[in-house]
């Protein structure tokens, strides 16, 4: 794998430096734009290969090393991190539907405590977030560091459910709040949209209070236009977007992705509902 990464990094060098001589070699405004195109696209195919070489391998060690703490957790299998009982925040095994259970952090100083993480950056080491669509549908990374739960796992647990959501934003040193008093994600089939998002209090506001439908979009699946895309590789951004294929802000979009890389997102049922089924 790392030597296809390097013969893949290679290849990219020597293709653009064939291309620049040929650029040199020919004056015509037209030609030079259009072997200027074709540097282009070579660049984004090459950097998808490598992309998808590192999320494969990402995935595969994430999964790796969480079978190991899953096979060392001394926790019993919690539906929910209401169930937890502790007053310290940990790793707890969660079990949805039938399939085997899967470590969670359980936030427990927070608003009460309750909370799951189930989306966790604080700018760590690259390429954590560059993932391709199938890795975030199934999940990744470190339940106690930069991880996100994974669609599929977070549509079978809000879908049909009543949970809040809450944002934790980390800026210039200030932490940033927002939460959301109903959250619920609908499923694959159109792209794990936010289904519902109630109403917000706190500092920070993520998503304006519209109607618009906002999917799970990723670099190598989205409707978003093409300049969304290089800046979703290089801000390692995956995540709630409206579809824009025509029409694109460069300078709020790619603000908006460079903090996701200080973001941490965490749900729990809403209290009243608690004390209802209690």
């Amino acid at each position: 794998m790392l030597f296809y990464n390097c013969f893949l990094a290679v290849l990219l060098a020597v293709t653009i430096t064939a291309e620049q001589e040929d650029l040199n070699s020919h004056r015509s405004s037209d030609l030079t734009a259009t072997r200027l195109k074709e540097v282009q696209e070579q660049l984004v195919q090459l950097s998808d290969q490598l992309n998808t070489l590192n999320s494969q391998m990402a995935t595969l060690m994430a999964s790796v090393a969480n079978d190991q703490e899953r096979s060392c957790t001394r926790n019993p299998a919690i539906t929910d991190c209401s169930e937890v009982k502790e007053q310290r925040s940990g790793i707890y095994p969660l079990k949805v539907c039938s399939e085997p259970p899967y470590n969670v952090y359980c936030n427990q100083t927070f608003e009460d405590g309750s909370w799951m993480v189930i989306y966790n950056r604080f700018d760590g080491p690259d390429h954590t977030f560059n993932q391709t669509w199938e890795a975030y549908r199934r999940g990744f990374g470190q339940p106690d560091g930069e991880h996100f739960i994974g669609l599929q796992r977070l549509h079978s647990l809000t879908y049909g459910r009543s949970y809040e959501v809450a944002f934790i934003l980390n800026r210039d040193g200030q932490e940033h709040v927002g939460i959301y008093d109903r959250f619920e994600i609908d499923n694959g089939r159109d792209h794990f949209p936010i289904r519902v998002i109630g109403s917000g209090r706190g500092g920070l506001r993520l998503f304006p209070e519209t109607t618009e439908l906002r999917r799970f979009q990723t670099y190598d699946r989205n409707n978003l236009h093409p300049l969304a895309r290089v800046t979703m590789i290089e801000e390692e951004c995956g995540f709630w977007f409206v579809d824009m294929p025509h029409g694109h802000d460069s300078p709020g979009f790619q603000r908006f992705c460079a903090n996701l890389r200080q973001l941490k997102v965490m749900i729990r049922k809403r209290p009243n509902v608690l004390s209802s089924v209690q």
